[in-house]
């Protein structure tokens, strides 16, 4: 065989190994742009078939990417780094109460157990199981309220009055989903529209997206990569031998933050009532508005607000004067933050919401006068 003979069937074997592996990496994305998308659906029933989801088994591998540029806020780290990166997670869902999530990422594992008789998590990096004790009334976000099924129920429930469209059908980790569009209508609302696909047969949701108001890319996504709609088998953990065992309160807002109890709030600022007075059995702590438009008040001590005021401040937030005392605000769209040190009562407020910055502005105005009697 001649030298050039060689050469070329060296050059046709080599084209038939790379026209080999393009056809490997491809067939993913090829599968996926072939799979049946689901049909257009009523979205008042889609609607109505995802908020009674939550006895609907499911297991599988999801992702949530959030693109916010929050600042480390005290005590925030771990909640605010779930609105800002990609957070990988594993979960097996039985049922509302008993359900495992594992949460995988470049430093370990963290794996959180519900199961009806409590509440635990594992973590991998410090070799240790943890039993949690007690159920806060608002507790701290988590990876596991970022699942698409858990989040499309949250955000549907509290917009219950706001309009819903249908969206094109699309396919997401195998299943033929149809969608629908949730546009606020509250005009001090920062979210602009929520779109959310789900199984038109069992209403599980299988991905939803944020976007911000006056933006076109989502500010936040959660989807499924691999999903099985089948009962999973979730069992207490059992501890590797030489592991940690402890036992905690189940952290809550009110507390991580440091929230002052004895603090009266107002029945209403910027209008707005409260929803939830004194969350987390804290005088100091409350919710006001409704759906979409809503904004929490916490009073906290005065070193958790400078602390606060500090990363804001890094992270472009603006003081303010205002007639009875200053604020700090920033806005990372869609969530606008301030820190509120008021003259008269020499008390400190965190707010923070999903509404617009001159909403939380007057909320801020309003409580630099309240006095020490909340009035």
């Amino acid at each position: 065989m001649t030298p050039s003979v060689v050469r070329h069937e060296k050059r046709r074997r080599w084209a038939v190994a790379a026209a080999a592996a393009v056809v490997l990496v491809s067939a993913p994305s090829v599968v996926a742009a072939l799979a049946p998308a689901g049909a257009a659906a009523d979205p008042a029933r889609l609607r109505a078939l995802v908020l009674d989801s939550a006895g609907r088994p499911y297991q599988g591998y999801a992702e949530s990417t959030g693109s916010l540029a929050l600042p480390e806020l005290p005590n925030l780290g771990s909640v605010t780094a779930l609105f800002s990166m990609k957070t990988p997670m594993r979960a097996w869902y039985a049922g509302p109460d008993r359900y495992r999530v594992d949460i995988l990422g470049t430093a370990g594992e963290h794996d959180v157990y519900r199961l009806p008789d409590g509440e635990y998590t594992w973590d991998y990096g410090d070799n240790t199981l943890t039993e949690l004790i007690g159920e806060p009334a608002v507790r701290l976000p988590r990876a596991g309220d970022l699942l698409p099924p858990e989040l499309a129920r949250r955000i549907l429930r509290a917009a219950g009055n706001d309009r819903v469209s249908a969206l094109p059908g699309r396919n997401v980790a195998g299943v033929a989903a149809s969608g629908l569009r949730l546009v606020p209508a509250d005009p001090d609302t920062t979210i602009g529209q929520v779109d959310v696909w789900a199984d038109p047969a069992t209403g599980v949701a299988v991905r939803v997206e944020l976007t911000a108001r006056g933006q076109r890319a989502p500010i936040f996504v959660t989807e499924f990569r691999e999903l099985a709609q089948t009962t999973p088998v979730v069992e207490a953990p059992r501890p590797a031998l030489g592991s940690g065992f402890t036992v905690a309160s189940a952290p809550d807002v009110a507390s991580v933050l440091g929230a002052m109890g004895e603090v009266p709030l107002p029945a209403k600022l910027a209008g707005r009532p409260v929803t939830s007075p004194g969350f987390g059995g804290i005088e100091g702590a409350a919710l006001y508005g409704n759906g979409l438009a809503s904004f929490a008040v916490i009073a906290v001590p005065r070193t958790v607000a400078a602390a606060a005021g500090d990363a804001a401040g890094k992270a472009g937030g603006t003081q303010v004067k205002l007639a009875a005392g200053t604020v700090v605000q920033l806005s990372i769209t869609p969530l606008s933050l301030a820190i509120v040190r008021s003259a008269v009562s020499r008390r400190s407020y965190l707010l923070a919401g999903t509404v617009t910055p001159d909403v939380l502005k007057s909320v801020a105005d309003e409580l630099s006068r309240l006095r020490r009697s909340g009035r």
